[in-house]
C-alpha cells in the first residue's frame, strides 16, 4: 500500500499529480497488480538476458569458436515505485496523451520499458553488428505473424545522438538528433508477452547516461548548472569514443607505423624511483640539520639595524 502524501513528497510530484488528472486509487491498483506479476517479470528478464547473450555472437571464419559482439549485458525490471513515478511524470509533467486512460488492465501495453536491457559495446562502430543481429532475433510483425506476441520488434529502432556527432548509421537505423548530450540506440521489442526496451551504447556513453540520471534526469532537467555540466561531460566522453574508434581502425600495422614518430619519448623509470626517493630524503635531512643549527645563532638587533640604515644612506 502506497502512502499518497509520503510518495508525492519523496518524488517531488505533488504539483505533477494535481495536474495529471489521474486518480490515486487507479495508481494504487496498478501498484498492487504490478507486485503480483513481479515474479513473472523476473523470469522474462532472465530469459531475455540469456536469449541476447546466447545469440549476439559472431561466427569466426575458419573456426568453430564464436565471439561476443558486446562487452556486457545488463538487465533490470522497473521497481513498483518507479513505475508509479513514471506514470505521474509522463501525464502530469510531459502531458503525454498515451497515459490519459491508463489503468491496471492496460499499463503493461502502454509502458514499454518495464523490462530494460543495456547492451554495452567497446567502440561506436560495433552498433552495426548488433543491429544486424537484432532485426533477425526480433522480426517485424509482417515477418512473424505466426508468433507475433512472443518475440518481435514492436517499434522502429531509433539511434539518439547529438548534433555535430560523426554520422556512422548509414541510413540503416532512424536517427534523432538533439543537444541534450544523450547517445544510445533503442529497440522496443515484444518478448514472452511483455514489452522490453533494449538500449545499445558504448561504455563511455553508459558513463554519461548513469551520471546524467543520477544528478539531472528526470527531476532537475531545468537546472542550468547541471545542463552545462552534463553537456560538457557528454562532449568529453564522445572524444573518448572517437579516440578509441580511431585507434581501433588503425589496427596493429598503423600502431607500429605511428610508433616511429614517438621514438624520442621518455618515460619515468620506475625501477629507479626508490633511489629518487632516497635522494629526496637525504636532501630533506640536510635541510633539517641546517635549520636546527640556525636556531643557536644569536643576532645583535641594534648592530643589524644600524648596518641596514647606513647601507640605505
Amino acid at each position: 500500500m502506497l502512502d499518497k502524501d509520503e510518495f508525492l513528497s519523496k518524488y517531488k510530484l505533488t504539483k505533477a499529480f494535481e495536474s495529471s488528472g489521474l486518480e490515486w486509487d487507479t495508481l494504487q491498483r496498478i501498484y498492487d497488480n504490478y507486485n503480483l506479476i513481479e515474479s513473472d517479470l523476473k523470469k522474462v528478464k532472465s530469459d531475455l538476458e540469456k536469449y541476447l547473450t546466447d545469440n549476439l555472437l559472431e561466427e569466426q571464419e575458419g573456426s568453430y569458436r564464436q565471439q561476443k559482439l558486446f562487452h556486457s549485458v545488463r538487465c533490470r525490471i522497473k521497481s513498483p515505485e518507479h513505475l508509479i513515478e513514471k506514470i505521474i511524470r509522463k501525464r502530469g509533467v510531459e502531458h503525454n496523451y498515451k497515459y490519459k486512460e491508463i489503468n491496471e488492465n492496460n499499463y503493461t501495453q502502454i509502458i514499454h520499458d518495464i523490462i530494460g536491457v543495456r547492451v554495452l559495446v567497446f567502440k561506436k562502430e560495433e552498433w552495426e553488428q548488433i543491429f544486424d543481429k537484432m532485426v533477425i532475433l526480433f522480426p517485424s510483425h509482417d515477418e512473424n505473424n505466426s508468433n507475433e506476441d512472443k518475440r518481435c520488434m514492436a517499434e522502429r529502432p531509433v539511434a539518439y545522438t547529438r548534433y555535430g556527432d560523426r554520422d556512422i548509421f548509414k541510413n540503416k537505423i532512424h536517427a534523432e538528433h538533439s543537444n541534450k548530450g544523450y547517445r544510445s540506440q533503442h529497440y522496443v521489442v515484444r518478448f514472452e508477452g511483455f514489452y522490453c526496451e533494449i538500449q545499445v551504447r558504448t561504455l563511455a556513453e553508459e558513463v554519461y547516461g548513469e551520471f546524467d540520471h543520477r544528478v539531472k534526469y528526470p527531476y532537475r532537467n531545468d537546472n542550468n548548472f547541471l545542463k552545462r555540466y552534463t553537456n560538457t561531460l557528454s562532449q568529453l566522453l564522445d572524444a573518448v569514443d572517437e579516440l578509441i574508434s580511431t585507434c581501433e581502425q588503425m589496427n596493429e600495422n598503423g600502431w607500429d607505423k605511428c610508433s616511429e614518430y614517438y621514438e624520442e619519448d621518455k618515460y619515468i623509470d620506475w625501477k629507479n624511483i626508490s633511489q629518487y626517493s632516497a635522494d629526496n630524503n637525504y636532501k630533506t635531512e640536510i635541510k633539517s640539520q641546517v635549520n636546527q643549527s640556525l636556531k643557536h645563532v644569536k643576532i645583535n638587533a641594534e648592530d643589524y639595524m644600524k648596518k641596514r640604515l647606513l647601507r640605505k644612506d
